[in-house]
């Protein structure tokens, strides 16, 4: 797999790039891409396409992420963000969750790194499918699959059929966890729990084939059902 490592500091991806390339994969560290991708992103996006994951170091701020990510976003299969304290993650997932896909720590082992990569390569594939069936090369009939047949639990079928009733309009996490728990305030287990919910629906829809995104996410937005999971479910 080819991965890009952003960083501000070179020397500070040592261990990290050592411990991918063991796993055989292609490690490029770049710091000047950092700022070129979003002040001059038309003379980065034909490097960006040449990576599968782009590896965001706990070197670049906060803001530079909320640069940066809109550009990577639409040319890598995964973005990745490495962090060093559960606070800076808990703040930064809170506010990126709709574009950051897997967190890894600084010093993970080898072991979390190779399924990291096992992970990622897994979802690369998968696109790769989707396309094959985008193309005409699959031919798929409307609705398919039956939504209860699926196995989705209980508050992971709620959150669907929010989203399938709303089908075309985003909901944002607030609405979501609203029509789930029934409750005006919203809790940060609350938010955590949905969270958990849609990496289940797509490991869940991933697993028995359907070579599509079945929720689509927006930076400030919240999510929406995609129109290929949409027609391809019955309720």
């Amino acid at each position: 797999m080819k991965i890009l490592i952003l960083t501000k500091n070179l020397l500070a991806e040592t261990e990290c790039q050592n411990k991918l390339q063991q796993l055989n994969n292609e490690v490029l560290c770049s710091t000047s891409l950092v700022k070129d991708s979003y002040m001059t992103p038309g003379k980065t996006e034909a490097i960006l396409s040449y990576f599968s994951l782009v590896i965001l170091s706990e070197t670049i701020s906060y803001q530079e992420i909320k640069a940066v990510v809109p550009i990577i976003r639409k040319h890598a299969t995964a973005i990745v963000r490495k962090f060093e304290s559960d606070y800076t993650k808990d703040f930064e997932e809170e506010q990126t969750e709709y574009v950051i896909d897997q967190w890894i720590r600084k010093d993970a082992s080898l072991e979390e790194v190779r399924e990291l990569c096992q992970t990622i390569t897994q979802r690369e594939s998968d696109n790769q499918v989707e396309i094959l069936f985008s193309n005409g090369k699959g031919v798929f009939n409307k609705g398919q699959y039956h939504f209860y047949d699926i196995g989705f639990s209980k508050r992971e079928s709620a959150l669907l059929l929010s989203l399938y009733e709303c089908r075309g309009s985003y909901l944002s996490r607030e609405e979501l966890c609203g029509k789930i728990w029934k409750e005006k305030l919203v809790s940060n287990s609350q938010r955590s729990a949905l969270s958990t919910c849609v990496r289940n629906i797509k490991s869940k829809v991933r697993k028995i084939g359907i070579p599509c995104e079945p929720i689509e996410t927006a930076w400030g937005k919240g999510y929406q059902i995609s129109d290929e999971f949409y027609q391809l479910i019955k309720i």
